[in-house]
């Protein structure tokens, strides 16, 4: 009885796959799909157990298509993101006191390792391995929630030139939106992320211009553009010099972003000009420390001041304030210290921003408002 009833199930498998082989399918190279992994249904036992068949046959196209790209990209549950507004201090143990060891940027990712103590949790983010405060991390729900903010999925052009088309078929030109050139980047769509063309090629389905169109994904490079933790020496370089803060890092940062931006007298915009002192001026202020009214808009007046402390060169941080005078005494220029010897300032008409020896003219006084 127990035989004749496993011979029956047996035949009805050996039916059921018949029919399935033989019905009106859709036949896929093997090759199309060489090096995905989907996640349900019927393609997830095709790329099982028929990754050496010359064909796969696929019933349900849909299901094969909707999750190609979900996979890889989900985010793992102890990933994190850094909640400030520049830089978050990576330290060396769970104290406020202990050294800085690097910083992770806004909206940075990284992946918790331990449990939280203290009000601070162990974590890893590029080459940085140390704690951060836990108040200032989107996890769990949270980070989950906010990845598709932070870091969309993004098809990246990775080949001189594709097309990007309203329908994933290159049987016409009509159907050309536009061309996208290599190092571009255009959202993926959330839904249905890859399609089947007519000859079985596959296309990215991308969000542009607020449309849906395609993209040949053969020709794009699709993931998120995730920023990671850095060390003190990558912000400020090996100056020998602990326990830059957030704050300091993202000055020396915003202030390198802006080598060589023309002067103009009695300016202050980072995209339109500045003088020596409006420059220190806009970038503390785009950090989030308004120096202007702190200790007044010119190069005098902030010397003059008394906030902040002046400080000996050997005592001098990264985002301090360095300031020269001329023959008569009189402060006349400023500078943001970068350590090492070196300073970023707005120098002439001639060079803009640029990096210079400390040296370079005569120092008056050197001051930290920072801390």
């Amino acid at each position: 009885m127990f035989k004749s009833v496993c011979k029956k199930i047996a035949y009805l498998l050996i039916a059921t796959g018949a029919m399935i082989l033989f019905m009106g399918v859709t036949v896929v190279r093997a090759d199309v799909i060489k090096g995905e992994t989907s996640l349900c249904g019927a393609s997830y036992v095709i790329d099982n157990f028929y990754k050496n068949a010359d064909e796969i046959i696929i019933e349900d196209e849909d299901a094969f298509v909707s999750t190609l790209l979900s996979n890889d990209l989900s985010l793992p549950d102890n990933a994190a993101f850094a909640k400030v507004d520049s830089f978050l201090n990576i330290r060396k143990d769970a104290t406020t006191d202990s050294e800085i060891i690097g910083y992770l940027p806004k909206n940075g990712i990284c992946y918790v390792v331990s449990d939280p103590q203290y009000g601070f949790v162990k974590i890893t983010s590029g080459d940085v391995e140390g704690y951060v405060a836990t108040e200032y991390l989107y996890r769990g729900i949270a980070a989950k929630a906010k990845i598709d903010e932070i870091a969309p999925i993004q098809a990246t052009v990775n080949s001189g030139a594709v097309n990007l088309r309203c329908t994933p078929s290159m049987n016409s030109k009509d159907n050309i939106v536009d061309t996208l050139y290599k190092g571009m980047s255009v959202n993926v769509s959330k839904t249905n992320q890859i399609v089947l063309g007519d000859d079985k090629s596959e296309w990215v389905t991308v969000i542009y211009n607020d449309s849906p169109c395609y993209i040949l994904k053969k020709y794009v490079t699709v993931g998120r553009n995730l920023v990671y933790g850095c060390t003190v020496e990558d912000v400020v370089g090996d100056i020998g010099v602990k326990n830059v803060t957030a704050l300091r890092a993202s000055i020396i940062t915003e202030a390198k972003k802006h080598l060589g931006l023309k002067y103009v007298w009695s300016g202050k915009s980072l995209t339109k000009g500045a003088d020596c002192s409006g420059f220190c001026c806009a970038v503390f202020s785009k950090c989030g420390f308004d120096l202007e009214s702190t200790a007044g808009r010119s190069s005098s007046s902030q010397a003059a001041s008394l906030s902040g402390r002046k400080v000996k060169y050997e005592d001098a941080k990264p985002g301090d304030l360095v300031y020269y005078s001329l023959k008569s005494g009189r402060v006349s220029h400023v500078a943001i210290y970068l350590g090492g010897g070196k300073i970023i300032h707005e120098s002439s008409n001639a060079g803009g921003v640029v990096i210079s020896d400390i040296d370079c003219m005569k120092v008056t006084m050197i001051k930290n408002f920072l801390d």
